[in-house]
């Protein structure tokens, strides 16, 4: 359970992000913003440089991970046995740490506020399986805590949305051209 820990990106992160930069190849962003923690800030980095977009890159606390407080570290079985809310309540609050509302709350504020200053550009979000969930828990109007539980995104999950009055419009995976 990483959450706010800021670990390295992987080698198999590398390779991920690859994948990611050929799912995204032909679109034109006109602006990127990505969660402050260093794996999804070096992510956003090494995307957009390989798709040529060279403006800078918006580092964000609105897209960052969950905050699992003191279970950040552990392995996801053990600290759900210790604390079996955690990843089935949305509104469980690990301790000195943030529920999945809390969470969803703070990445839809961020959408708001990045959709105020961008309200008709396409703007590129590099974040984590949190907020990708949040969001979708959103479109789709589902229980983000149930979600949580039967949906592990891989790491290079790839969706476009449209965010129109504070309201998420379309949700669609990308997947890569082959």
């Amino acid at each position: 359970m990483q959450g706010w820990i800021d670990t390295p990106l992987t080698e198999q992160g590398l390779r991920n992000v690859q994948s990611a930069v050929g799912k995204l190849q032909g679109i034109h962003f006109d602006g990127v913003y990505s969660s402050d923690l260093g794996r999804a800030f070096v992510t956003s980095y090494i995307i957009v440089r390989r798709l040529g977009y060279d403006a800078e890159i918006q580092p964000t606390k609105g897209l960052r991970e969950s905050n699992y407080g003191d279970l950040a570290g552990m392995l996801g079985r053990d600290a759900g046995a210790r604390y079996p809310g955690l990843n089935t309540e949305a509104d469980f609050i690990p301790p000195n740490g943030e529920s999945l509302a809390h969470m969803q709350a703070r990445v839809l504020a961020c959408l708001q506020e990045i959709s105020s200053e961008h309200p008709t550009e396409t703007i590129l979000l590099v974040s984590h399986d949190g907020p990708i969930n949040a969001i979708y828990a959103e479109f789709a109007k589902t229980d983000l805590g149930r979600l949580s539980v039967d949906t592990v995104n891989p790491n290079d999950f790839v969706a476009k949305f449209t965010f129109e009055g504070g309201n998420i419009t379309t949700y669609q995976e990308v997947a890569a051209d082959i």
